[in-house]
């Protein structure tokens, strides 16, 4: 069935791409087996992949890649869409030659993976998403005096955005103080609502 690699813990590859920027992988599972390729979610890294690859790791060839801007990988050039991310995806792919896979996106990355997959749908054998956004991203709203959203009307700009004095601004202050028990409290208060990691991971 092909030899097994082994799980390491955080152990990351790392492959240039043509347009500047290094993304960092972990590759993981039985090769010579159904390739999978994982695309975490935004303020996330392929590191919150650790639960589903020790679920699939003897059964899949897994690749699962920090996106440009997270966890080990560059951030060279500014984002401007999810088709800056599904690009790069893509120099990737070609880096390692990857013909044929199924690609599973889990929120943010369910966006990067449906604009993949669109744009390169041959090399796509299964799309599956996780809690993803839809096709144009997650919205975000313009704020009243009390911080609460007008859903009449839409942020645009990356500027609007950057802003933002609920969603963005606060998480921009975050990341550039290293804030890290910032970041816990998110994550307890919106994704570990009902259990937590174990303190080692």
């Amino acid at each position: 069935m092909g030899e097994l690699v082994m799980i390491k813990p955080a152990t990351m590859e790392f492959v240039s791409l043509s347009n500047g920027e290094t993304i960092a992988y972990q590759e993981v599972g039985r090769q010579n087996t159904e390739i999978l390729v994982l695309i975490h979610g935004n303020m996330t890294s392929s590191q919150h992949w650790d639960l589903v690859i020790e679920k699939l790791h003897d059964r899949y060839h897994i690749y699962a890649l920090d996106l440009r801007g997270f966890g080990q990988s560059t951030y060279n050039k500014s984002i401007d869409s999810l088709q800056d991310f599904a690009g790069d995806v893509k120099l990737f792919i070609d880096q390692l030659k990857l013909e044929k896979f199924s690609l599973m996106g889990w929120s943010m990355g369910g966006g990067v993976a449906m604009q993949f997959t669109a744009n390169h749908p041959t090399f796509v054998e299964k799309l599956i998403l996780v809690e993803s956004v839809g096709m144009k991203g997650y919205p975000i709203f313009k704020k009243d005096i009390n911080g609460q959203p007008i859903v009449s009307s839409l942020v645009k700009t990356k500027e609007e955005i950057a802003q933002d004095p609920v969603q963005i601004a606060p998480v921009l202050d975050a990341i550039k103080n290293m804030n890290k028990l910032y970041y816990r409290t998110v994550w307890n208060l919106l994704i570990y609502t009902h259990n937590q990691p174990e303190p080692d991971r």
